[in-house]
């Protein structure tokens, strides 16, 4: 599987946090940002087997670096401006000097590699547990919700699906165009219905929680007047929550997943359920539109795949 893996300590235990997306939505920022002490395991690359067991690959991570701000994101800053880090795309003016991590005048596809060790807390994938909670992540900019709770099928529906919108990190030709990559793997080199069948099938072996979490917005995208972005720190309460279970969920009558009800961290429901915002702004009709829209791409999208195990194209209809 193309995902990073965490481990965030949870009382006496600690929960196995796998984390799956294309690049740029999110998925080495999702790792490597710290709940209650939470350590990293792999980056870019684990191999899922029966029963939820996890074997890593790396012993390093591969960061895109624009925007890079040790505010929202202390570690990775940390560990690629150390002597020993490896940078590509990146802006300095002068050699020895500082780098620029906003300067875009030449790409924004900036890169940084660094081993493992530079981060001084890591934990080796030899001595985690089975896997206890997917997350896929969806940069989206109109009606994801920050959260969603998926079932088995609905799992491996949108883990086929692959959505997102590209970023700088795809290069000029993906950049804000809606994709869908099944299993969020470009890397996969056999018929895809067989990541969405093999999916499931491990799913049952132990039905491990699966969540669906945009890193986007809501309402728009940037610039609108009505947008709300998801920043870092709500993806950061979210993954807390999960990991705590201390999110409240509700049905989602439209696409038949559990949006969250409330999250610890966060006082604005409308990041959590995108239908308040179109109907308080006026937009009812807007995001019934989009919903229709999103469910007729879905299901032609999973037909591309004829072997593809019926109930999972169901479950998004």
């Amino acid at each position: 599987m193309h995902a990073g893996c965490k481990v965030i300590p949870v009382g006496r235990s600690q929960r196995v946090i796998l984390i799956v997306g294309l690049s740029g939505t999110g998925k080495t920022t999702t790792t490597f940002t710290r709940q209650n002490n939470s350590k990293p395991v792999q980056d870019d690359f684990i191999a899922l087997m029966p029963q939820g067991k996890i074997y890593g690959t790396e012993n390093g991570c591969f960061a895109k670096t624009f925007g890079l701000d040790p505010k929202h994101e202390p570690t990775i800053y940390g560990a690629v401006t150390k002597r020993d880090a490896y940078l590509e795309n990146v802006s300095q003016e002068e050699d020895g000097g500082p780098v620029d991590f906003y300067d875009a005048s030449y790409t924004q596809n900036g890169r940084a590699t660094f081993e493992f060790s530079a981060l001084g807390w890591v934990e080796d994938a030899r001595n985690i547990g089975p896997v206890d909670v997917l997350l896929i992540l969806n940069r989206n900019d109109n009606i994801i919700p920050g959260v969603a709770r998926l079932d088995s099928e609905h799992a491996a529906a949108y883990f086929m699906l692959g959505e997102t919108q590209g970023t700088s990190a795809g290069g000029k030709d993906e950049m804000g165009k809606a994709l869908r990559v099944p299993g969020t793997n470009p890397f996969f080199p056999l018929r895809h219905e067989q990541q969405g069948n093999r999916f499931l099938e491990l799913h049952r072996s132990r039905p491990f929680e699966v969540y669906l979490m945009n890193t986007g917005r809501v309402g728009g995208p940037e610039g609108s007047p009505n947008s709300k972005k998801l920043t870092i720190e709500h993806s950061s309460a979210i993954v807390k929550g999960i990991a705590e279970g201390t999110i409240s969920w509700t049905g989602d009558a439209d696409f038949g997943y559990e949006v969250a009800q409330e999250v610890p961290g966060i006082d604005d429901l409308e990041v959590l359920q995108p239908r308040r915002l179109y109907e308080r702004t006026g937009r009812g009709e807007e995001y019934r539109a989009l919903v229709q829209r999103l469910k007729q791409e879905r299901v032609a999208e999973l037909q591309k795949y004829p072997g593809l195990e019926r109930e999972i194209v169901a479950a998004i209809r």
